[in-house]
């Protein structure tokens, strides 16, 4: 069983109709979620690409940064604004990195509520009039340094459909919106970028599907059929889980896991052995994170309460050892500065409702 970096039926519901439509049991149901993703793998192989090395652009990073950058759709002479932006953009990102690349207009019915959410948290780099959402086209890019992020910025600044970013690192009501408003388009390796097309084309093909100008700007394009990309390649963007993600969490659980319970309803354990490693060898995380003080309990709880502002990722099965593990990403609010992250592990023990901590760093 290949690891699985993440899993999302947030926005792409095809699993989900499929188990609910025939009645799929949980057994067959992870049965076919592996057997997708070994053909996803297998086809990635074939167009030279690695899986595993695209775990960066698919999972939530403690150093590097997100950012969403805003453009005035209504000052581009063209209804393909989304080219128009992406000619300016592409050239900025570092040749070098593996990121996702998410796209969207700004909708929604509150145009106070986005408006509001704009003023509070944008980086502005020319004066914008706020006129209507939808004409504000976002590209959410991430696993960005902060030089990276920089560099976009001013390397847009001459550019007038351009009027700034938001940081998405931490999350804040602008993270949570843009989970709702931005869709995956591109993951990016280096100079290769990997695209839905569609579900009838044949995997064998590559094709840009688009009309952005990706390969005059030097990528090549790696495509593959929708539900593919959509359910293994797709980044899902922190939030905190709304009514409508506990369909998501349960299928992400079944892609490793035969028995799906709840994980609000499992209790997490940390072992004295585990706590007294994190106090003698994680120190200065755990004082960052203002836990140096915390005891047993103390954090067992904390975990307990961050499991529902989490999605969970880098899923896997150990045969050896017959373990079934997540990650999940912890973040922190301090009184003195920026929240801290912490990756949690977690041994997940549905038959003794159990939640076992195997690391925290």
């Amino acid at each position: 069983m290949h690891p699985i970096h993440t899993v999302n039926t947030r926005s792409h519901i095809m699993l989900e109709l499929l188990r609910d439509h025939y009645g799929i049991v949980e057994s067959r149901m992870k049965d076919e979620i592996q057997r997708m993703h070994s053909e996803l793998i297998e086809i990635l192989k074939a167009k030279k690409i690695d899986y595993a090395g695209l775990r960066s652009a698919l999972v939530p990073s403690m150093d590097k940064e997100e950012a969403i950058f805003l453009f005035d759709s209504s000052v581009i002479d063209t209804g393909l604004y989304g080219r128009h932006i992406f000619d300016h953009l592409l050239p900025l990102l570092d040749s070098r990195s593996t990121q996702s690349i998410l796209v969207g207009d700004l909708l929604g019915d509150d145009q106070r509520l986005i408006y509001e959410i704009l003023r509070e948290s944008l980086v502005p780099s020319r004066s914008f009039t706020f006129k209507h959402s939808t004409l504000i086209y976002g590209v959410y890019v991430n696993n960005l340094s902060s030089a990276a992020v920089q560099n976009i910025n001013s390397g847009l600044i001459s550019y007038a459909p351009y009027f700034g970013y938001i940081p998405t690192t931490f999350q804040s009501r602008a993270k949570i919106f843009a989970s709702t408003t931005m869709a995956g388009f591109l993951l990016k390796k280096g100079k290769t970028v990997i695209m839905a097309h569609e579900d009838d084309r044949s995997n064998a093909e590559n094709i840009n599907i688009t009309l952005y100008n990706l390969e005059q700007y030097g990528y090549s394009v790696a495509s593959l059929q929708s539900y593919y990309f959509s359910i293994f390649l797709s980044y899902k963007i922190e939030r905190p889980a709304f009514y409508i993600d506990a369909s998501d969490i349960q299928i992400a659980l079944n892609s490793i896991a035969s028995n799906v319970q709840p994980l609000e309803e499992l209790d997490v354990i940390l072992d004295d052995a585990k706590h007294g490693y994190l106090i003698r060898e994680k120190l200065g995380k755990m004082r960052k994170a203002g836990l140096e003080k915390a005891d047993r309990a103390q954090i067992e709880c904390l975990i307990k309460q961050k499991i529902s502002n989490s999605y969970i990722y880098n899923l896997v099965y150990l045969e050896d050892h017959d373990v079934l593990k997540f990650n999940i990403m912890l973040e922190l609010e301090r009184e003195d500065g920026y929240p801290t992250r912490m990756t949690t592990v977690l041994e997940y023990m549905p038959n003794k409702g159990v939640l076992r901590v195997i690391s925290l760093h």
